[in-house]
């Protein structure tokens, strides 16, 4: 039984009694006649321990909720290097714009993954498991976006992380892939965490995402093959680890908390599946995703090989302070109502959508509704 009680602890003795929980073993205690004489308490105090698990479930909120709250306006610090990178004013700073975007960027992916493994924590803590997503996943399409944000990816010395001495073959361009249930975005994460290991560790050679269905098995396998100098055994196990990072070499040089793979097996048991790895020293490494996966979804959309989407029309240039104005409705223009409390991510999407559609940001969801009802009262 688990009971509390308030007693008073002899290395404490000069403050009032405390209240401790006990895990107690009652026996009663008989007379030679069969009457009960009393009760046998046998316990052990396990206080310690039910404020270690307080203090580790207020960690993994505390740490959920800075992750939120530090990744939007890192979104707004991308966003308008980006906006000024590509302006005359920025055009004298370019180094050094470049520089703040890659430094962002790498943060932003650390934040996300800690916000991840937070979040995983907090529902592990709590003895509840997350939802198994269901939303149709098109791995052809993440292949492809893949591709596109780690050629755009820096390291920690703002140099391309894809080394000129390397090709990204996107070894699903032109096929035909089942379709998966899951969550895309976190799919998306998956495989860019994977390419993007590959490519730090890779100095030559080919890193290649590949796709098979096994139909055999019921699943659909994503790996990533790359030809870089491959994982010892004994470390293949410590890397899925949390905070943990291959040792040997010059493997420290590289950037990263070791959370990228950790995330990964996270995101593989949401979806039901497995992550596996095969590697030899001198010989490469390939991450195997293995997602279920019985065809019922049908095939997704074929993409070529780092195709691009139709581009948007050119809009006019803005300024970035151009206050609380937004273009005024002309013609049919649909509205874009943003509800964010960042004025950076309001300056972005203005700028952004200008001469396209009617842009109105609000803070927050009530003022969104009274900007609605306002709207709807004026016809």
């Amino acid at each position: 039984n688990f009971v509390e009680l308030a007693i008073r602890v002899r290395e404490d003795s000069r403050v009032g009694p405390k209240l401790r929980q006990m895990a107690m073993t009652l026996v009663p205690k008989s007379m030679h006649d069969g009457e009960v004489a009393g009760i046998l308490a046998i316990g052990q105090d396990l206080s310690d321990f039910a404020e270690l698990k307080i203090i580790q479930e207020r960690k993994s909120a505390l740490m959920a909720m800075l992750s939120h709250e530090i990744r939007s306006p890192l979104h707004g610090v991308l966003g308008l290097t980006g906006t000024l990178l590509e302006s005359e004013a920025g055009k004298p700073i370019q180094r050094q714009l470049g520089m703040v975007k890659g430094c962002t960027a790498r943060l932003l992916d650390m934040v996300t993954n800690i916000m991840d493994l937070a979040q995983h924590e907090k529902r592990k803590h709590a003895g509840k498991l997350a939802p198994r997503p269901t939303m149709p996943v098109n791995f052809a399409a993440i292949a492809n976006e893949v591709v596109t944000m780690t050629d755009m990816a820096v390291d920690k010395m703002n140099k391309p992380l894809l080394r000129p001495t390397v090709q990204l073959i996107n070894g699903c361009a032109g096929m035909r892939v089942p379709l998966v249930s899951g969550d895309p975005q976190k799919c998306t994460q998956l495989v860019y965490n994977l390419v993007t290991n590959a490519c730090k560790f890779t100095e030559k050679g080919t890193v290649t995402i590949a796709a098979r269905h096994n139909e055999e098995d019921k699943l659909l396998e994503i790996s990533i093959v790359d030809t870089g100098k491959g994982i010892p055994k004994e470390g293949q196990q410590r890397i899925f680890q949390a905070f943990e990072q291959e040792q040997t070499g010059d493997a420290r040089s590289f950037q990263g908390v070791g959370l990228g793979l950790a995330v990964c097996t996270e995101i593989m048991e949401l979806h039901g599946g497995t992550l596996r790895v095969h590697s030899e020293i001198g010989n490469g490494s390939t991450f195997t995703a293995a997602f279920p996966c019985d065809g019922a979804l049908g095939f997704g959309e074929v993409f070529e090989d780092k195709a691009t989407p139709a581009p948007l029309p050119k809009a006019p240039e803005v300024s970035l302070a151009s206050g609380d104005s937004s273009p005024k409705a002309g013609g049919d223009r649909r509205l874009l109502l943003l509800v964010d409390g960042d004025d950076a991510s309001h300056a972005i999407v203005r700028k952004a959508l200008v001469g396209i559609c009617e842009v109105h940001c609000t803070p927050g969801g009530e003022h969104a509704e009274r900007y609605l009802e306002q709207r709807r009262g004026h016809g």
